[in-house]
This record gives C-alpha cells, sequence and structure tokens, in this order.
C-alpha cells in the first residue's frame, strides 16, 4: 500500500504538489490522497483500497480546479505503476465550493485494486 500511495504522488506531483498530510502554509493550488477504507485479502491476495483524491484551488473563478481536474482524471485513467500491479476506477466526482467562499475542492472517489504477491 505505501509503495502504491508513493508512486501515485509522485505521478500526481506532474501537476501539481501532492501530499499525504498538508505541510504548513502550504500555497494553492495543490492535491492530497486520502485512504479511507483498506481492504486486504487472504495471504497473497489483492488489497482493495477506497482512496479520495483531492484538488484544492483558491483561483478566482472554477477555470484552474477544472483545468486541473481534467488532467487529474486523465492521470488516473492511464495511471500504470512502476514496479507493482494496480488497477483504479473513478467511483465518484465532486466539485465544491467550501463556506470561505474562496476555496474549491474537486474530489475524485476511486476504488484501487492493488494486486498480491506471489
Amino acid at each position: 500500500m505505501h509503495e502504491f500511495l508513493n508512486d501515485f504522488r509522485q505521478t500526481l506531483n506532474r501537476i501539481c504538489a501532492t501530499f499525504l498530510q498538508v505541510p504548513p502554509e502550504t500555497y494553492y493550488p495543490y492535491i492530497t490522497l486520502e485512504p479511507d477504507l483498506i481492504l486486504k485479502g487472504l495471504p497473497w491476495g489483492p488489497t482493495m483500497v477506497t482512496l479520495n483524491v483531492k484538488i484544492w484551488s483558491r483561483y478566482a473563478g472554477t477555470h484552474e480546479i477544472v483545468l486541473f481536474s481534467r488532467r487529474v482524471e486523465q492521470l488516473i485513467l492511464t495511471y500504470a505503476p512502476k514496479t507493482l500491479k494496480a488497477s483504479l476506477k473513478i467511483l465518484k466526482s465532486t466539485l465544491v465550493l467550501l463556506n470561505d467562499g474562496q476555496t474549491r475542492v474537486h474530489t475524485f472517489r476511486l476504488k484501487v485494486r492493488i494486486a498480491g504477491e506471489s
């Protein structure tokens, strides 16, 4: 799981800074990876993960976040990990404006299947 998250984070870093934990005073835009549910199969079986990929933006309109969302979606659809076998499926995609009236968050909810070791 750790290997997958590091590889996927490096892939998304091509678009903008991507974090598992956001450092203080991070500038917008950035992406966060938030694992939600991790199910490990039998020994040598697959690991199933529900993962939220959140794009954070404070641009005055929706142009920036829509642009980043399209780029992230394309990377998700074409993602091929370097050292392990994993497949990703987009379950849900949402865009919200937070109560502060400035911050927009686009969330991709993913289902990830990471093949077990043989």
